[in-house]
């Protein structure tokens, strides 16, 4: 059966041989991948290291099989047993630094494995790469190049809110509308007065004119009565 691969590269703003302290020691797994590794034990040889990780039941026994500080490499592979909680069997892995320039480096971190059985290998490729990007996000922590960005976001927002509130007070125009119906009123009962008092005007004429009447008709009988005498 052919070998599965998985890697992971990084660019690392320090120092090749400040880095290769940090990654290279076999001893110092547990202090790049604290978020991982629960423990790391080594033998008194000094090759053979014991892996507790976090959340998990088992172990993991791993072995060093080269170590060299002049081209910054170490290789490293997990010694099966029937307890082992990873993903794959005939696991070896090498961990590389490279120069850059006097103030960066480069690295690799890189294996070869076979998935066990019922396991695939995009899974087991996503379990290594994840060991390996915690790890290398451990060098560049130790080293002070990871540094959070959280408090820039945390003032922007209390500004967006503090000009948001006063706008939204200052628009309440006070109504006038209703005082125009009060005058309409008065001007009609004024002008209903005014009209009933020639009305009552009339009334009384009239009745003074059929009152003079009767004054006329009065005189005029003793008149003819007169003349009836003399004849």
């Amino acid at each position: 059966m052919a070998y599965s691969r998985a890697s992971v590269t990084a660019k690392v703003a320090a120092p090749a041989d400040k880095v290769w302290e940090l990654v290279g020691s076999f001893a110092n797994l547990k202090a790049i991948t604290s978020g991982v590794v629960a423990s790391c034990d080594l033998d008194k040889t000094g090759t053979i290291r014991k892996l507790k990780v976090k959340g998990a039941k088992g172990m993991i026994v791993e072995r060093l099989v080269k170590y060299d500080s002049q081209t910054m490499t170490q290789v490293y592979c997990i010694v099966d047993k029937p307890n082992n909680i990873v993903p794959f069997v005939n696991y070896t892995s090498t961990i590389k630094v490279k120069k850059a320039t006097a103030r960066s480096c480069s690295i690799i971190w890189s294996s070869r494995f076979e998935p066990k059985k019922g396991q695939t290998v995009a899974g087991c490729q996503e379990f290594a790469r994840g060991v390996y990007e915690t790890g290398i996000g451990g060098v560049q922590q130790k080293l002070g190049l990871n540094k959070p960005k959280k408090k820039a976001a945390a003032k922007a927002k209390p500004k967006a809110k503090a000009k948001a509130k006063p706008k939204a007070k200052a628009k309440a125009k006070p109504k006038t509308k209703a005082k125009a119906k009060p005058k309409a009123a008065v001007k009609a009962k004024a002008k209903s007065k005014a009209k009933a008092k020639p009305k009552a005007a009339v009334k009384a004429k009239a009745k003074s004119k059929a009152k003079a009447k009767p004054k006329t008709n009065a005189k005029a009988k003793p008149k003819a009565k007169a003349r009836a005498k003399k004849k």
